[in-house]
Protein backbone atom coordinates (compact mmCIF):
# COMPACT_ATOMS: atom_id res chain seq x y z
CA UNK A 1 0.00 0.00 0.00
CA UNK A 2 1.00 3.58 -0.55
CA UNK A 3 1.85 4.99 2.86
CA UNK A 4 2.65 8.50 1.68
CA UNK A 5 -0.93 9.65 1.23
CA UNK A 6 -1.67 12.72 3.32
CA UNK A 7 -4.58 12.01 5.63
CA UNK A 8 -7.14 14.82 5.29
CA UNK A 9 -9.66 16.04 7.80
CA UNK A 10 -13.32 15.33 7.03
CA UNK A 11 -15.90 18.06 7.55
CA UNK A 12 -19.64 18.32 7.05
CA UNK A 13 -21.51 21.60 7.19
CA UNK A 14 -25.25 21.81 7.82
CA UNK A 15 -25.77 18.30 6.47
CA UNK A 16 -29.41 17.31 6.05
CA UNK A 17 -30.65 14.05 4.55
CA UNK A 18 -34.35 13.37 3.97
CA UNK A 19 -36.19 10.20 3.03
CA UNK A 20 -39.58 11.57 2.08
CA UNK A 21 -40.88 13.50 5.08
CA UNK A 22 -38.41 11.80 7.44
CA UNK A 23 -35.21 13.66 8.29
CA UNK A 24 -32.45 11.10 8.83
CA UNK A 25 -29.89 13.86 9.43
CA UNK A 26 -30.71 17.37 10.61
CA UNK A 27 -28.22 20.19 10.08
CA UNK A 28 -25.20 18.10 11.11
CA UNK A 29 -21.90 19.98 11.25
CA UNK A 30 -18.93 17.89 12.35
CA UNK A 31 -15.17 17.94 11.83
CA UNK A 32 -13.17 14.72 12.04
CA UNK A 33 -9.46 15.17 12.84
CA UNK A 34 -7.00 14.46 10.04
CA UNK A 35 -5.03 11.27 10.51
CA UNK A 36 -6.95 10.06 13.55
CA UNK A 37 -9.36 7.25 14.36
CA UNK A 38 -12.75 8.73 15.21
CA UNK A 39 -15.72 6.91 16.66
CA UNK A 40 -19.29 7.64 15.63
CA UNK A 41 -21.79 6.58 18.28
CA UNK A 42 -25.46 6.88 19.09
CA UNK A 43 -28.56 4.76 19.67
CA UNK A 44 -30.30 2.93 16.84
CA UNK A 45 -31.80 5.46 14.45
CA UNK A 46 -29.32 8.16 15.42
CA UNK A 47 -28.19 8.65 11.81
CA UNK A 48 -24.72 7.09 12.04
CA UNK A 49 -24.94 4.96 8.89
CA UNK A 50 -26.69 7.78 7.05
CA UNK A 51 -23.78 10.09 7.88
CA UNK A 52 -21.29 7.56 6.44
CA UNK A 53 -23.49 7.22 3.36
CA UNK A 54 -23.62 10.99 2.93
CA UNK A 55 -19.86 11.36 3.22
CA UNK A 56 -19.19 8.50 0.79
CA UNK A 57 -21.92 9.49 -1.67
CA UNK A 58 -24.25 6.55 -1.18
CA UNK A 59 -27.22 8.74 -0.28
CA UNK A 60 -28.40 12.10 -1.70
CA UNK A 61 -27.89 15.20 0.43
CA UNK A 62 -30.84 17.59 0.74
CA UNK A 63 -28.85 20.45 2.25
CA UNK A 64 -25.31 21.14 3.37
CA UNK A 65 -21.89 20.07 2.14
CA UNK A 66 -19.11 17.52 2.57
CA UNK A 67 -15.43 18.47 2.53
CA UNK A 68 -12.33 16.29 2.39
CA UNK A 69 -9.37 18.43 3.32
CA UNK A 70 -9.87 21.70 1.44
CA UNK A 71 -11.93 20.06 -1.30
CA UNK A 72 -15.71 20.29 -1.47
CA UNK A 73 -16.86 16.88 -2.73
CA UNK A 74 -20.60 17.40 -2.35
CA UNK A 75 -21.22 17.26 -6.11
CA UNK A 76 -19.12 14.14 -6.69
CA UNK A 77 -20.71 10.72 -7.19
CA UNK A 78 -19.73 7.60 -5.30
CA UNK A 79 -17.05 6.45 -7.76
CA UNK A 80 -15.38 9.85 -8.01
CA UNK A 81 -15.31 10.08 -4.22
CA UNK A 82 -13.68 6.65 -4.09
CA UNK A 83 -11.09 7.78 -6.64
CA UNK A 84 -10.53 10.81 -4.39
CA UNK A 85 -9.67 8.41 -1.56
CA UNK A 86 -12.98 8.06 0.32
CA UNK A 87 -13.82 4.37 0.80
CA UNK A 88 -16.64 2.85 2.83
CA UNK A 89 -17.08 -0.56 4.43
CA UNK A 90 -20.51 -1.98 5.23
CA UNK A 91 -22.11 -3.44 8.33
CA UNK A 92 -23.09 -6.63 6.53
CA UNK A 93 -20.20 -8.60 5.05
CA UNK A 94 -20.53 -8.41 1.26
CA UNK A 95 -18.15 -10.97 -0.18
CA UNK A 96 -18.14 -13.40 -3.08
CA UNK A 97 -18.52 -16.54 -1.03
CA UNK A 98 -17.25 -19.05 -3.59
CA UNK A 99 -14.23 -17.01 -4.67
CA UNK A 100 -10.81 -16.90 -3.04
CA UNK A 101 -9.76 -14.38 -0.43
CA UNK A 102 -7.32 -12.86 -2.94
CA UNK A 103 -10.00 -12.46 -5.61
CA UNK A 104 -12.29 -10.73 -3.13
CA UNK A 105 -9.58 -8.31 -2.08
CA UNK A 106 -8.63 -7.56 -5.70
CA UNK A 107 -12.18 -6.29 -6.24
CA UNK A 108 -11.18 -3.31 -4.11
CA UNK A 109 -8.46 -2.33 -6.58
CA UNK A 110 -11.16 -1.29 -9.06
CA UNK A 111 -11.14 2.00 -7.14
CA UNK A 112 -7.59 2.61 -8.41
CA UNK A 113 -7.02 4.25 -11.81
CA UNK A 114 -7.28 1.53 -14.45
CA UNK A 115 -6.25 1.34 -18.15
CA UNK A 116 -8.99 2.04 -20.68
CA UNK A 117 -11.04 -0.73 -22.26
CA UNK A 118 -8.85 -0.90 -25.37
CA UNK A 119 -5.67 -1.38 -23.32
CA UNK A 120 -7.37 -4.12 -21.35
CA UNK A 121 -8.72 -5.85 -24.48
CA UNK A 122 -5.34 -5.76 -26.25
CA UNK A 123 -3.42 -6.62 -23.06
CA UNK A 124 -1.14 -3.64 -23.58
CA UNK A 125 1.81 -3.07 -21.21
CA UNK A 126 -0.26 -0.57 -19.20
CA UNK A 127 -2.75 -3.34 -18.45
CA UNK A 128 -0.02 -5.65 -17.16
CA UNK A 129 1.53 -2.88 -15.08
CA UNK A 130 -1.85 -2.16 -13.48
CA UNK A 131 -2.43 -5.87 -12.86
CA UNK A 132 0.97 -6.26 -11.18
CA UNK A 133 0.34 -3.13 -9.10
CA UNK A 134 -3.03 -4.45 -7.94
CA UNK A 135 -1.62 -7.88 -7.08
CA UNK A 136 1.22 -6.31 -5.09
CA UNK A 137 -1.23 -4.10 -3.17
CA UNK A 138 -3.51 -7.04 -2.37
CA UNK A 139 -0.59 -9.20 -1.25
CA UNK A 140 0.69 -6.43 1.02
CA UNK A 141 -2.65 -5.77 2.70
CA UNK A 142 -3.29 -9.50 3.22
CA UNK A 143 0.08 -9.77 4.91
CA UNK A 144 -0.64 -6.73 7.08
CA UNK A 145 -3.95 -8.22 8.25
CA UNK A 146 -2.50 -11.68 8.85
CA UNK A 147 -4.43 -13.22 5.96
CA UNK A 148 -1.54 -14.11 3.63
CA UNK A 149 -1.81 -17.85 4.33
CA UNK A 150 -5.52 -17.73 3.56
CA UNK A 151 -5.12 -15.93 0.21
CA UNK A 152 -6.14 -18.87 -1.97
CA UNK A 153 -8.85 -20.28 0.27
CA UNK A 154 -12.48 -19.79 -0.62
CA UNK A 155 -14.22 -17.23 1.54
CA UNK A 156 -17.00 -19.63 2.53
CA UNK A 157 -14.36 -21.86 4.17
CA UNK A 158 -13.28 -19.15 6.61
CA UNK A 159 -14.54 -18.45 10.14
CA UNK A 160 -16.63 -15.32 10.55
CA UNK A 161 -13.85 -13.26 12.15
CA UNK A 162 -11.57 -13.91 9.16
CA UNK A 163 -14.36 -12.99 6.75
CA UNK A 164 -14.66 -9.66 8.55
CA UNK A 165 -10.95 -9.08 7.99
CA UNK A 166 -11.34 -9.88 4.27
CA UNK A 167 -13.97 -7.16 4.07
CA UNK A 168 -11.57 -4.74 5.80
CA UNK A 169 -8.77 -5.81 3.43
CA UNK A 170 -10.93 -5.02 0.41
CA UNK A 171 -11.51 -1.52 1.79
CA UNK A 172 -7.81 -0.97 2.45
CA UNK A 173 -6.30 -2.32 -0.76
CA UNK A 174 -6.77 0.93 -2.70
CA UNK A 175 -4.84 2.83 0.02
CA UNK A 176 -7.69 5.25 0.76
CA UNK A 177 -7.01 8.46 2.63
CA UNK A 178 -10.45 8.35 4.29
CA UNK A 179 -11.72 5.00 5.62
CA UNK A 180 -15.35 4.71 6.77
CA UNK A 181 -16.20 1.50 8.64
CA UNK A 182 -19.80 0.69 9.63
CA UNK A 183 -19.82 -1.59 12.68
CA UNK A 184 -16.84 -3.69 11.60
CA UNK A 185 -17.05 -5.70 14.83
CA UNK A 186 -20.70 -6.71 14.34
CA UNK A 187 -21.15 -10.42 14.98
CA UNK A 188 -17.72 -10.92 16.54
CA UNK A 189 -17.19 -12.34 20.01
CA UNK A 190 -15.03 -10.54 22.58
CA UNK A 191 -11.84 -12.17 21.36
CA UNK A 192 -12.67 -11.27 17.77
CA UNK A 193 -13.38 -7.68 18.77
CA UNK A 194 -10.05 -7.37 20.52
CA UNK A 195 -8.28 -8.85 17.49
CA UNK A 196 -10.08 -6.43 15.17
CA UNK A 197 -9.12 -3.44 17.33
CA UNK A 198 -5.48 -4.56 17.22
CA UNK A 199 -5.63 -5.01 13.44
CA UNK A 200 -7.19 -1.58 12.84
CA UNK A 201 -4.61 0.04 15.11
CA UNK A 202 -1.82 -1.71 13.19
CA UNK A 203 -3.34 -0.68 9.87
CA UNK A 204 -3.54 2.92 11.00
CA UNK A 205 0.08 2.90 12.13
CA UNK A 206 1.22 1.48 8.78
CA UNK A 207 -1.11 3.43 6.52
CA UNK A 208 -1.77 7.09 7.43
CA UNK A 209 -5.47 7.76 6.98
CA UNK A 210 -8.46 9.42 8.54
CA UNK A 211 -10.55 6.54 9.88
CA UNK A 212 -14.16 6.77 11.05
CA UNK A 213 -15.69 3.80 12.87
CA UNK A 214 -19.38 3.36 13.67
CA UNK A 215 -19.55 1.11 16.70
CA UNK A 216 -21.84 0.25 19.63
CA UNK A 217 -19.20 -1.47 21.75
CA UNK A 218 -18.13 1.18 24.27
CA UNK A 219 -14.93 -0.62 25.25
CA UNK A 220 -13.89 -0.97 21.61
CA UNK A 221 -14.50 2.72 20.95
CA UNK A 222 -12.53 3.71 24.05
CA UNK A 223 -9.58 1.48 23.13
CA UNK A 224 -9.50 2.37 19.43
CA UNK A 225 -10.63 5.97 19.05
CA UNK A 226 -9.02 9.23 20.13
CA UNK A 227 -12.05 11.31 19.16
CA UNK A 228 -15.77 10.54 19.35
CA UNK A 229 -18.89 12.12 17.88
CA UNK A 230 -22.32 11.30 19.32
CA UNK A 231 -25.52 11.62 17.29
CA UNK A 232 -29.11 11.28 18.44
CA UNK A 233 -32.27 11.32 16.30
CA UNK A 234 -30.30 12.55 13.30
CA UNK A 235 -28.75 15.50 15.11
CA UNK A 236 -25.31 16.28 16.53
CA UNK A 237 -25.19 15.70 20.28
CA UNK A 238 -21.59 15.89 21.55
CA UNK A 239 -17.98 15.47 20.48
CA UNK A 240 -14.63 15.20 22.21
CA UNK A 241 -12.41 12.54 23.72
CA UNK A 242 -14.01 9.19 24.62
CA UNK A 243 -13.96 10.16 28.31
CA UNK A 244 -15.66 13.50 27.60
CA UNK A 245 -18.34 12.05 25.34
CA UNK A 246 -19.21 8.94 27.36
CA UNK A 247 -19.14 11.03 30.53
CA UNK A 248 -21.70 13.47 29.17
CA UNK A 249 -25.12 13.20 30.81
CA UNK A 250 -27.06 13.77 27.58
CA UNK A 251 -25.03 11.09 25.80
CA UNK A 252 -25.64 8.66 28.64
CA UNK A 253 -29.38 9.32 28.49
CA UNK A 254 -29.48 8.88 24.70
CA UNK A 255 -27.06 5.95 24.49
CA UNK A 256 -27.86 3.98 27.63
CA UNK A 257 -31.30 5.33 28.52
CA UNK A 258 -29.94 6.62 31.83
CA UNK A 259 -27.22 8.81 33.28
CA UNK A 260 -24.40 7.15 35.17
CA UNK A 261 -24.42 7.60 38.92
CA UNK A 262 -21.78 9.84 40.45
CA UNK A 263 -19.80 6.90 41.78
CA UNK A 264 -20.13 4.68 38.68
Amino acid sequence: MNTTTDAPHVRTEGLTVRYGAFQALRDVTVSLPAGGISGLIGPNGAGKTTLLNAISGFTPIAEGSVHIGHRNITALGTRRRALAGVVRGFQTVRLMERESVLTNVLVGTERLPQPNALAQFLALPSQWRARNRDLAAATEVLDLLGLARQAHRRVDELPFASRRLVEVARVLVSAPSVILLDEPAAGLDQEGRQELAAVLTRVHENHPSTMVVVEHDVDLVKSLCSYVIALDSGAFLRDGTPAEVFGDRQVQLAYFGRAASADA
